[in-house]
């Protein structure tokens, strides 16, 4: 394995007997953002999924310096924050009460105020709308990767359901962390979002199409060939 933070290599998954990822690799340094791009149905979710060590797969990968897969539960949380794209609770919690389950709630005090929330510490996750409870979450994986630096941050479809204002703070938020020292992997279907980041990854039906700076990867023939001729890079 290389020296960079997040390290996947000839990844594989099947899920039910279908190939969901296939022979898929990518790495992120210190201080990188990629953005894993592609239709619904690539596999964006699976491969996050599986970059966090939430689901069984083949090939190498490590993670912040471990093997997600194998490490313990405790140690990995220190080294990698996961935000799922639509995240839920078993218990109808307060939202300060997130804060206490990550053990950080001063810095999750100060990640809902970032994200506009901070007057709804004291509801339960059921007053909120959806795009609040994201929010909340949001705050919840941010918070939980308080040492940054040699740190990997996975966020799927972060901005989804978020307002723009919200939806900004996001955005500013990564960037913090990859100043910070993180690694950063957003899957997204923003294709603006992901022309900002420093790397794109391009999935179709669980296959990379292609990796590399967002001149290379979002260019007009990838756009076609994936999305279908309508597809522009602006979406």
């Amino acid at each position: 394995m290389s020296d960079a933070l997040i390290n996947a290599l000839g990844l594989g998954i099947e899920l039910a007997g279908r190939r969901i990822i296939d022979g898929v690799s990518l790495s992120a340094d210190r201080g990188q953002t990629i953005a894993v791009v592609g239709p619904n149905g690539a596999g964006k979710t699976t491969l996050l999924r599986a970059l966090a060590g939430l689901l069984p797969s083949e090939g190498e990968l490590e993670v912040a310096g471990y093997d997600p897969r194998v490490i313990d539960a405790k140690t990995c949380a220190q080294t990698r924050a996961y935000c799922a794209q639509k995240p839920v609770s078993a218990w109808n919690y307060r939202v300060s009460d997130l804060g206490n389950i990550v053990g950080e709630p001063a810095g999750f005090a100060d990640w809902l105020e970032k994200l506009h929330l901070g007057e709804f510490a004291d509801r339960r996750l059921s007053e909120l709308s959806g795009g609040e409870q994201k929010g909340a979450h949001l705050a919840m994986t941010f918070a939980a990767l308080a040492e940054p630096f040699d740190g990997a941050m996975l966020l799927d479809e972060p901005a989804a359901a978020l307002d723009l204002g919200r939806q900004e703070a996001v955005r500013q938020a990564i960037r913090f962390f990859a100043q910070a020292g993180a690694a950063c992997v957003i899957a997204t279907h923003d294709l603006s979002f992901a022309k900002q980041c420093d790397t794109v990854i391009v999935l179709s039906e669980g296959r990379l199409i292609a990796a590399g700076e967002p001149t290379s990867t979002l260019t007009p023939e990838i756009i076609s060939e994936v999305w279908g001729a309508a597809a522009s890079p602006s979406r």
